[in-house]
């Protein structure tokens, strides 16, 4: 653009630059349908995996949370930290060990866990969303106990297995999270939760998500992981992998029964199903470190990963 005498010309091709806004313009038309489905309506988006180790990557998921929520989506984002946690016991040469996806986790491993949810990560996605404003609150599962549980007890293949401090979700407090969404501000729950004897337990982040969605009745759960969403034949030598877009809770019980599913990957559908199966609307699988993975999921007709129905 030039300005001359106080008009401001275009310089170029004006049919290009017309060209790019009408492409805009279709984009936010295409859009439209689904900000009126969603405006004031919750969506629970549980972020994990490589996007946490990464700035960029996470400041990217983070901005797209930004943006649903100033086109009125009550979003609330539940974080683990997996990848960090394990790290750090490996770093202190405490055992990493899971089961079907699932952390044995020693009173050892529930400082290191403690120390990387609550002082690491939730105060590291907060500040990275209240760069556009005051938007965000971080809080844990035990404070005011609004995440109730008890020690999980898990059975594998006949045989009760000790996962430790490990948390079963008897009851989610969802007032306590309505009030913050009321607020005007995202939620961002890091995965603890409290007993009624005070004793902090340790929460599988998708179980907790799903638990999360179900008792705030959310149209929409996401889980992002690293991965692209379920694929067939994971695992299997030689063979093809290739990407399931959709397929229902039916499906997903024969394929983890067939040992389809990667072992890492059971939790994720586990929420999924018990989640459809209590009132959610919807449930996706979605690699958090493809840009702009959200936003295509709820925003345009082509959808991304794995959509899980009844």
């Amino acid at each position: 653009m030039v300005k001359t005498d106080g008009i401001v010309y275009y310089e170029g091709d004006e049919s290009k630059i017309e060209s790019v806004y009408m492409n805009k313009a279709q984009v936010l038309l295409e859009a439209l349908p689904y900000i009126k489905e969603y405006f004031n309506r919750i969506v629970v988006v549980k972020v994990g995996g490589s996007m946490m180790e990464n700035d960029s990557i996470m400041q990217s998921v983070l901005d797209d949370i930004i943006l649903m929520k100033f086109v009125g989506i009550k979003v609330v984002v539940v974080h683990g930290g997996g990848k960090q946690i394990t790290e750090l016991m490996q770093e202190k040469k405490i055992k990493v060990e899971f089961v079907d996806g699932l952390r044995i986790t020693s009173a050892s491993a529930m400082d290191v866990v403690k120390m990387v949810l609550m002082g690491s990560i939730n105060t590291k996605i907060v500040s990275f969303l209240n760069k556009h404003g005051k938007v965000a609150i971080g809080v844990s599962g035990n404070d005011g106990s609004f995440i109730k549980c008890r020690k999980k007890y898990y059975i594998k293949d006949g045989k009760e297995i000790d996962l430790g401090y490990v948390g079963e979700i008897v009851e989610i407090d969802s007032d306590f999270i309505k009030n913050i969404l009321d607020s005007e501000y995202i939620p961002v729950i890091a995965t603890l939760g409290a007993d009624t004897e005070g004793n902090i337990y340790n929460i599988n982040a998708d179980t907790c998500a799903s638990s999360i969605a179900i008792a705030l009745e959310a149209l929409k759960m996401i889980l992002l992981t690293d991965v692209d969403g379920i694929v067939k034949n994971a695992g299997g030598s030689g063979k093809e992998k290739k990407l399931i877009s959709k397929l229902s809770t039916d499906k997903c019980r024969e394929m983890i029964k067939e040992r389809e599913i990667d072992s890492g990957m059971i939790p994720k559908v586990n929420a999924c199903i018990a989640s459809l199966n209590q009132g959610v609307g919807r449930t996706h699988i979605l690699n958090g470190t493809t840009e702009h993975s959200i936003l295509i999921e709820i925003f345009t007709d082509k959808g991304i990963g794995t959509m899980i129905t009844l």
